[in-house]
Parts: C-alpha cells; structure tokens; sequence
C-alpha cells in the first residue's frame, strides 16, 4: 500500500492536522533529521516551530556545507513517524525554514509505537560480530518500536550492510536484558548530531517475535 501523502496549501491539511491524522505529533523542542540532494549527509537537528505548511528547524548544518546544501532541489525531513517533503528551503535570519511539498508517513512502522531514547536513557543493544563471531558488540539504541529499531556506529562501517542477518541481539535496558531478538539491517545513513560528531545509523527489523527475559522474571 502507498504511504498517505498530501500536498499542503491553503485549502490543505496542514502538517499539524497531518500530523494528528496518523497518530502521530510534530511540536517545538522535538529532535529531527534533515538531509538535501545535493549533500552525502544527514544533519540532527530540532523543530523550533511548526506552522501550517512551514516547519522551521534550527540550522545545524556547517558552514562549510552550507553552500552545498542549499543548492539542494530536494529535501526530507523526518520528525516522528513523517516524512517530510520541501523543495527549497529559506532562512529567518539565524534557523532553516522549509514550506512541505508533501508529506508521508512511514508506512512500514505506522501502526507501531516508536520510542526514542537519548544516550543518558542507556538503552542498548549487544550484538556479536558477525565477522568473527566472537567478539560482543555494544552499540546505543535509538529508537524502538515493536517492528525494529535503529543503533548508531561508526561511520564508515561495514559490518550491518543492508541485508545482513544478525541473531541474538541482546536490547538491554540499564543493566537489564530486556530482550533478545533476531534481526535484519533495513538501511544505513551518515549523519551529524546537534553536536557536530559523525555517527552512522543502521535501521533493523526484528524476525523473530525474540524472549522477554524481563516478563519472564516477573
């Protein structure tokens, strides 16, 4: 089934009503991801206001990019489970400015709660290198739903190219195993958090329904 997807406008929904419309939620303070065609990067940002079809994010992308990324003809922003879509972007002055072309929604974890977890959370997932098979990973998690989750690594890494097969993930929560799982990579993209360090993230689905260790203790 194609994603829903609009093209907002006066007469339009805006992103907010969109937003409601797929249970899910864009507001101020809330952690993004942009990217622009003609830049090989993803920059973390934060949605400083929303406002019928113009979303305004705080401008975390380098100088030295800059130039690059605003020759851009094509820009996604994701927030939550949206996808949205801008054909240029403006400037107040200071933030990036961006009036939605269309939006979607992403499908595949529509119908999922997704949670997102800052590195102060410690949620984490133990992994063993399917390259030698013996040595144990620790990678942070990043968001969770019950179809997936994503990790960040090095950049550059090759070890969760798409289509890879990992088992026994371990997700652990504190100091607790919370589950373990089977999963597949889905996709992995370079980008640069609010901080300006380069990370990569790889997104997994689980394909196996895994063990509960916590529901099983309790």
């Amino acid at each position: 089934m194609a994603p829903d997807q609009i093209t907002p406008g006066p007469d339009k929904e805006s992103i907010e009503d969109f937003a409601r419309s797929t249970g899910t939620s864009v507001h101020s303070g809330q952690a993004a991801i942009v990217s622009g065609n003609e830049v090989d990067l993803s920059f973390g940002t934060r949605v400083i206001a929303v406002s019928g079809d113009r979303l305004t994010l705080v401008n975390t992308v380098p100088f030295a990019m800059i130039s690059g990324f605003v020759k851009s003809t094509r820009f996604s922003i994701q927030v939550d489970l949206l996808r949205i879509h801008a054909e240029a972007v403006e400037s107040d002055g200071k933030n990036l400015v961006f009036k939605a072309a269309s939006i979607d929604s992403i499908s595949e974890t529509r119908s999922d709660e997704r949670f997102t977890f800052s590195i102060d959370e410690h949620v984490a997932c133990e992994i063993l290198n399917p390259e030698d098979n013996e040595t144990l990973l620790l990678k942070p998690v990043l968001d969770m739903s019950a179809s997936g989750f994503s990790l960040r690594t090095s950049p550059g890494s090759r070890l969760f190219n798409p289509g890879r097969k990992l088992t026994g993930i371990r997700i652990i929560i504190g100091d607790r195993t919370y589950s373990i799982r089977d999963a597949e990579t889905v996709y992995q993209r370079r980008y640069m958090d609010e901080h300006g360090a380069l990370h990569q993230q790889v997104g997994l689905k689980f394909t196996t329904a895994g063990n509960n260790e916590e529901t099983q203790q309790a």
